[in-house]
């Protein structure tokens, strides 16, 4: 049981609000606390053209962290940000991803009969000096609680989620790809991801990792 920094940058204060508060929820049901940074900066997430620059804003936002050394970002474009502007390793900065442990979820239901594939996208899993530990914690979580994972190969492949609004062609492309090859609700942390892969889904279901926990765990009614 931890007390953790909580950066939770530009998405999850707007477009991913439920993602925010479905991270809040499952950590505080494993018991541990967030602290937001006081007065945090934008990250200018994969979008700014300046790298260098790009990476200073993070520097900024580690400095407004102070003492709370372990973070968390839910937002993987935030998360590899604030890695990258880490060079001597004086934060350990953590994804949501990293603190679930299927052993901790109190589960009330199950997933079986259903089908489920799991999409990290780019960022969560490239480079390995960014990427999280454990590649495959989607799988191993639907899986424990009786559901079927499905998809061909597709799991780390790029949604163009941030063409979206320069080149929305391109991320059509792109996202039809992933979800052609998908079967049955799509699972996603990104909220980049998300957004890229609900707009063109048509009726394919598209939804954070954290609506299957809180279904599972019985605090959300459907998924």
């Amino acid at each position: 049981m931890m007390e953790y920094g909580y950066y939770p940058g530009c998405s999850l204060t707007g477009s991913a609000r439920k993602l925010d508060k479905g991270v809040k929820q499952v950590l505080k049901h494993l018991g541990h606390t967030l602290r937001e940074i006081p007065d945090w900066n934008c990250c200018g997430a994969l979008e700014y053209g300046d790298r260098s620059e790009l990476v200073s804003f993070s520097k900024q936002n580690l400095t407004k962290a102070g003492a709370m050394k372990e973070i968390v970002a839910p937002c993987p474009a935030c998360y590899k940000n604030l890695k990258e502007a880490d060079g001597e390793g004086a934060f350990t900065i953590l994804n949501p991803l990293e603190l679930l442990d299927k052993v901790d979820i109190k589960a009330s239901r199950d997933l079986k009969g259903m089908v489920f594939t799991p999409y990290y996208g780019c960022v969560l899993l490239r480079p390995e000096g960014t990427a999280i530990k454990n590649r495959n914690i989607m799988e191993e979580l639907i899986t424990s609680f009786g559901g079927e994972v499905g998809g061909e190969k597709i799991k780390d492949r790029c949604c163009g989620g941030n063409q979206f609004f320069a080149n929305k062609w391109a991320t059509a492309r792109l996202s039809t790809l992933i979800l052609d090859q998908s079967k049955g609700t799509v699972v996603v942390f990104c909220p980049l991801c998300h957004m890229a892969l609900h707009t063109f889904s048509k009726e394919k279901k598209v939804i954070y990792l954290t609506d299957l926990i809180l279904y599972v765990m019985g605090e959300q009614k459907t998924l």
